[in-house]
């Protein structure tokens, strides 16, 4: 038997089919907790957002038009949840696993190469930690998730100029956070 189209089963799961509303939880429980994991920065953080995901998502079905498509609204409830969470947590974004972050390249020659790689890593992690919501998520939106700007600001619900501007402002920050350092010469 064919996969039913999400859309097909979000209007069944509306019209209080459970078993479409277990299989879209199914289908999207990976990617639901990846995306929220990317905005985030912590595995709690994250899980809360996915469990908060579905429940307002259930919640909310009944104001899904099946004629859209579901997957780019779903990413819309995602990103609200996830940054609801991370405004809501009182810690910071301290357990950002490696992965999340863009890698700095290990052209790694000896021990003290190793060391300068790792510390620029950490600089890196410290500098997307202290960026605002908005742009952290807008930033690992596009970092580790590698939507493009179009999916992005469709998530966000603002416009594409809107998401080049906080790209570009996270970056700005990012550089700024780093280049003392980088600079200065302290590696």
């Amino acid at each position: 038997m064919a996969k039913e189209r999400d859309e097909i089963l979000a209007a069944k799961a509306a019209g209080g089919d459970r078993r479409s509303f277990e299989d879209l939880v199914n289908r999207h429980r990976e990617s639901v907790y990846r995306l929220a994991r990317s905005i985030t920065g912590t595995h709690d953080d994250a899980d809360d957002a996915a469990q908060e995901t579905f429940i307002r998502l259930y919640r909310s079905l009944s104001s899904y038009d099946p004629e859209r498509p579901f997957v780019p609204w779903l990413r819309r409830v995602v990103y609200n949840t996830s940054l609801n969470v991370l405004r809501a947590s009182k810690r910071r974004w301290k357990e950002t696993s490696d992965e999340l972050l863009p890698t700095v390249a290990d052209t790694s020659h000896g021990p003290e190469d190793v060391l300068q790689t790792r510390e620029a890593g950490r600089l890196l992690q410290e500098a997307v930690e202290d960026l605002s919501s908005e742009l952290r998520a807008t930033f690992m939106l596009r970092a580790s998730e590698g939507m493009s700007y179009r999916d992005i600001a469709s998530v966000t619900g603002v416009r594409m100029g809107t998401v080049m501007s906080r790209l570009s402002r996270a970056r700005e920050k990012i550089l700024q956070s780093i280049e003392p350092i980088i600079i200065g010469g302290d590696w």
